[in-house]
């Protein structure tokens, strides 16, 4: 499937957006409730090389606007080869590219080396489910 030039940069925009918004969003979050959900969307500590580096806030958050830029992306290659996905099917899809995004709150928090949320916490989850679906909400705005 090819994109042309309207479509990639609607998809680059949506993708930046996004990933802005959420992580604002998370930051707002995490300041009101106590519950460390930007530190976890930021957290890399556990991954081989890259967590052994000392990064800041900026560059994190550069890593985490890359992961929405490549969800945006996943989400516009499967939509734009099959035509079951148009109007209302748009959103049906965005949610199901999302779901991966939502479930990762289990892992992430249970692998990281630092101080975050609890795996059984189920307010953050909450929050992060929540904050993930106003994402996937606006995947579809990127076709």
């Amino acid at each position: 499937m090819k994109m042309n030039g309207r479509i990639f940069y609607k998809v680059c925009l949506i993708g930046l957006i996004n990933g802005v918004l959420l992580g604002l969003i998370m930051k707002w979050v995490e300041m009101f409730s106590g519950k460390q959900v930007y530190k976890l969307l930021l957290n890399v500590d556990f991954l081989p090389l890259i967590g052994a580096v000392s990064w800041s806030e900026a560059s994190l958050f550069f890593f985490h606007l890359l992961f929405s830029l490549a969800i945006t992306f996943i989400y516009a290659y499967i939509l734009l080869p099959l035509k079951i996905f148009r109007k209302w099917n748009k959103y049906a899809l965005a949610f199901i590219t999302i779901i991966p995004a939502i479930m990762l709150y289990f892992p992430l928090s249970a692998l990281s080396k630092t101080e975050v949320v609890l795996p059984s916490d189920l307010t953050a989850f909450f929050l992060w489910t929540i904050l993930h679906l106003f994402y996937g909400l606006f995947l579809p705005k990127a076709i």
